[in-house]
């Protein structure tokens, strides 16, 4: 009996010290909170359990419980930004998650704290999705999307390395779009998959995406898709009401007369003779705002697909691509149109480098005409409510994650100061930077 009395002792200790608060106070810092406001200087910033709940005299701060674990670092004068979301990467190919797991953690080190996959191997990303939220290891918030595209996507290239072991087209994540699927099944079994955004590919006709978006929409599930679907323009898309628009060189399509149906024509875009302000892609600007459509830029992945595999694809129209997706980035923006920062390749290609999203951002001031704030707005506040975080993740304010950025420069003077990471903190965990 006295030993059955000390286990449950026992258990009941291990049991209180499993639930016992964890505080996190940063002391002394600039804050810079994501809304766009101007930077402000604040003395202390407290979180309890991954949660803020008092920043200066807003909020309510708690009288620490006596077993509390209770961390303080004074900041000295740094600065605070949200922690920044890429809204367009692919971490795993692979059911393997090893892959994915390096990626994602060398992420969250370089100060991203949320990410949307648009298109993978759900097995792993489902892995890598538990381990996170498991607190296993620190990493971004992981969004993941199932695939859907017509024939000619499953044909060739990476969709093939998507669901090793199963039939081409018919894994839940990465499925062949007929006119004769089962919609409804086929976004449910997404679902089951884990995926909660369907990325709407190529080859799919204006029909049949706006089938896929309205389906996806009853079950509430969120859709982004190329912003051409060949032979789907920008403006089909947008009216059947799909969450974010993808790759900005590819909204040219909109003002051609006939798209063409062949989606490997996206990189022969008429990007030397149809301007970005062409009075179609004006309205075009102006109908996503009103419906709240996101646009997915990218930019840097047509800054640096030259540099990405050298003599091995054709890059000769990626230059043109990048100036003509700049400039109707910023037309797109002046119309009211929240951009986000999302790159199609955002992993260092080197061990120790950072995240392509600062990258992005730099691009979005230098080339699109964003000042660093509206820059930083598109990579927190804007890219967590694309990715349907809003509620909880994007500014720093009471009640939502404690997903920040120290810095050790002020990123309004100079965006390229986002780089200069002291740490990051993921729901009230510090990581040191690389």
């Amino acid at each position: 009996m006295a030993a059955l009395l000390r286990c449950i002792v026992l258990w009941m200790a291990l049991l209180a010290s499993a639930q016992a608060a964890d505080y996190l106070e940063l002391t002394d810092f600039q804050l810079i909170d994501g809304t766009g406001a101007a930077a402000r200087p604040v003395k202390s910033l407290l979180v309890r359990d991954g949660l803020i709940v008092a920043i200066d005299e807003a909020g309510v701060r708690p009288v620490a419980e006596p077993d509390a674990r209770w961390t303080r670092i004074g900041l000295a004068g740094a600065w605070v930004i949200p922690g920044l979301i890429d809204t367009h990467v692919h971490v795993s190919r692979f059911p393997d998650p090893r892959q994915g797991e390096r990626i994602l953690a060398a992420a969250v080190r370089g100060g991203i704290t949320g990410v949307r996959d648009l298109a993978g191997d759900a097995r792993a990303l489902g892995e890598l999705e538990r381990a996170i939220g498991a607190g296993e290891w620190p990493g971004p918030s992981l969004v993941y999307s199932a695939l859907f595209a017509g024939p000619d996507v499953f044909r060739s290239g990476p969709t093939a390395e998507m669901a090793t072991g199963r039939t081409l087209g018919e894994a839940p994540w990465a499925r062949l779009i007929e006119a004769k699927t089962d919609l409804r099944q086929a976004i449910a079994e997404a679902r089951g998959a884990g995926a909660s955004n369907i990325k709407i590919y190529g080859d799919l006709t204006p029909r049949l995406a706006a089938a896929i978006v309205r389906e996806a929409r009853r079950q509430g599930v969120q859709t982004t898709a190329h912003a051409t679907v060949f032979p789907t323009r920008p403006g089909d898309l947008v009216e059947a009401g799909i969450g974010s628009l993808s790759h900005a060189p590819y909204l040219v399509w909109e003002a051609v007369d006939t798209v063409p149906d062949d989606y490997g024509k996206r990189i022969a875009g008429p990007w030397d003779t149809i301007a970005p302000d062409h009075p179609r892609l004006l309205a075009l600007y102006r109908r996503m705002a009103q419906r709240g459509v996101f646009l997915d830029a990218t930019l840097y992945v047509y800054k640096a697909m030259k540099d990405y595999a050298p003599g091995q694809m054709d890059t000769s129209w990626t230059d043109a691509a990048f100036t003509w997706g700049a400039q109707a980035t910023r037309l797109a923006r002046a119309a009211g149109v929240r951009v986000t920062t999302g790159t199609d390749w955002f992993e260092p290609r080197g061990d120790g480098g950072l995240p392509h999203t600062h990258d992005e951002l730099a691009l979005l001031v230098e080339h699109a005409g964003f000042t660093p704030a509206q820059a930083l707005v598109a990579a927190t506040r804007d890219g967590a409510a694309a990715l349907g975080l809003g509620a909880t993740q994007g500014t720093l304010d009471i009640g939502k994650s404690a997903d920040l950025v120290v810095l050790d420069a002020d990123p309004l003077a100079d965006i390229h100061n986002t780089t200069r990471i002291r740490l990051t903190v993921k729901r009230g965990v510090v990581v040191a930077p690389h």
